[in-house]
């Protein structure tokens, strides 16, 4: 098997992360050493905690609500919208949730419900964020989360 040394990378996760060793090298070619990396669409730090990963989905999903409100001023359906927020942007916001949903901070936690709210705020104009769950069948991300793990 041929190694890629151009496009392999190191880090070196929890405590040690502060430590100081000697560069890892591939045919004598130093191996790039980062503190932060995308494994299969989630984003792992050297200190294993969220953050990094949470504001990445979250950028993402919040870019997808852009064309949600693109659809809603078309005059797309209602209920069309709720399909594509349901099939674009909430698989976004639950990839891979059984990795990191327990531990989350209460703040990830309402960034991630945030984009849901405004979602539905696109979806159903002024109708109360409670009524919509209702009136959609909806839970809270944090609810699926737990339903999805458990």
């Amino acid at each position: 098997m041929n190694i890629n040394c151009n496009k392999t990378k190191e880090t070196i996760l929890g405590p040690l992360s502060n430590e100081s060793f000697t560069p890892l090298q591939i045919a004598a070619k130093p191996v790039q050493r980062v503190a932060e990396y995308k494994l299969l669409g989630v984003t792992v730090n050297t200190t294993l905690k969220w953050d990094d990963h949470i504001n990445t989905i979250t950028s993402k999903a919040a870019k997808r609500l852009w064309f949600l409100k693109k659809l809603k001023r078309a005059g797309v359906d209602k209920q069309d919208l709720m399909y594509f927020f349901l099939a674009v942007i909430r698989p976004v916001l639950e990839y891979t949730c059984p990795n990191w949903h327990t531990s989350l901070t209460k703040q990830q936690t309402t960034s991630l419900e945030n984009i849901q709210r405004r979602a539905l705020q696109i979806i159903a104009g002024n109708i109360p964020y409670g009524d919509v769950c209702f009136l959609f069948k909806l839970s809270s991300l944090s609810e699926r989360r737990d339903s999805l793990c458990g």
